[in-house]
């Protein structure tokens, strides 16, 4: 758990379930995401069926996966941001996903440089990798603010994404 100026940053819990299915479902939050608009209408059936990936028990047994996000001011959840590992690739992805009433007000930075300060010093990882959509400008323009560079073209999670890389060890 951690806490930024306007985010209370935790593991899911079961009442997280509902109101993380109804943000998934949304047409311009799943715009980005795998699926896409079309799979928002299935969303809130896929959270329910794979809830537990990103509750406690995934951080008791992999050290870390994305928080909820709690916007501090309502108590209200609004989304998901942090770090898991993908196997497939071997590296730590940061990844975030914020409702669309919150957009645009610099919490997905704020809970980046949170996620990225946990990576680099409670878990001493020495790189993080993002991917977005070449049209998410706004995704673009989060990572950027957080020092991430522009690593390439990636076939990822059934998507041809943009690769970006942070590396958490001091150029010094």
């Amino acid at each position: 758990m951690t806490q930024t100026r306007r985010l209370f940053l935790r593991p899911f819990e079961p009442a997280d379930l509902e109101p993380y299915a109804e943000i998934r479902s949304s047409p311009s939050v799943a715009r980005f995401l795998p699926g896409g608009e079309p799979g928002a209408k299935s969303a809130a059936d896929k959270v329910r069926a794979g809830w537990t990936p990103w509750g406690r028990d995934a951080w008791n047994a992999g050290r870390y996966a994305p928080w909820a996000v709690i916007e501090t001011s309502n108590s209200r959840l609004i989304g998901h941001l942090g770090l898991r590992f993908l196997a497939d690739i071997g590296e730590t992805e940061l990844l975030y996903m914020i409702d669309e009433p919150w957009w645009k007000k610099g919490l997905a930075t704020e809970g980046g440089q949170a996620a990225v300060a946990f990576a680099r010093d409670r878990l001493g990882l020495k790189r993080l990798v993002a991917f977005v959509l070449p049209e998410n400008n706004a995704s673009i323009a989060v990572l950027g603010k957080l020092g991430f560079r522009h690593d390439g073209a990636q076939s990822i999670f059934g998507l041809n994404a943009v690769r970006y890389v942070l590396s958490l060890i001091d150029a010094n």
